[in-house]
């Protein structure tokens, strides 16, 4: 009984850490991204609150037979991450909320927060299986068309593990030494 008692908490955390963000190993690319050849635009087009946009990606090149993925990140004037990604895969990369897509993929869907903001910038990555990361920024305004901005702002830090998963983490551990002291 005890073998088990021992051996499930790390089974558990195993799992844990097989369902780590995927493609958040990318993140450590991202402060090298150079201006993307690729281009990106939402619909609709003027920033709202609690308001879905269509975030699209069209890339003229054929990545058919590459791997690679697409990061994509919503901030505010601050840099923080509003809104919420409505994709299969999400993970944090410095702190900040990320859409992870396959590189296949051209089209996300990303919800505003009900707060008062004037505008929102999308930034979306596209990184290589040949370590080469691209980006393009796309800003959503209230009241006027949105513009792709030239610039090019990159984080500096690595990434992080969601809160989540720490969680999980911080409670298998707890758990595999409660059971420890009672063997």
């Amino acid at each position: 009984m005890a073998f088990w008692v021992l051996l499930a908490p790390l089974l558990l955390l195993g799992t844990a850490a097989g369902q780590a963000e995927p493609g958040m190993d990318a993140c450590l690319r991202l402060g090298n991204a150079t201006d993307g050849n690729f281009s990106v635009g939402t619909n609709p087009d003027v920033y709202r609150a609690n308001t879905t946009y269509v975030v699209t990606i069209k890339d003229d090149r054929n990545h058919s037979q590459s791997s690679g993925q697409l990061l994509l990140q919503a901030l505010d004037a601050q840099n923080a991450s509003v809104g919420r990604w409505e994709v299969a895969a999400t993970g944090n990369c410095s702190s900040v909320d990320t859409a992870v897509l396959n590189i296949s993929q051209s089209t996300a869907s990303w919800t505003s927060p009900a707060g008062n903001l004037s505008s929102v910038l999308i930034r979306v990555y596209l990184v290589l299986s040949d370590n080469s990361t691209e980006l393009k920024t796309h800003t959503l305004d209230t009241g006027a068309e949105s513009t792709v901005s030239p610039s090019i702002t990159t984080p500096n830090s690595v990434c992080r593990a969601g809160s989540s998963s720490l969680l999980l983490l911080a409670l298998l551990l707890l758990l595999t030494l409660l059971s420890s002291r009672e063997l």
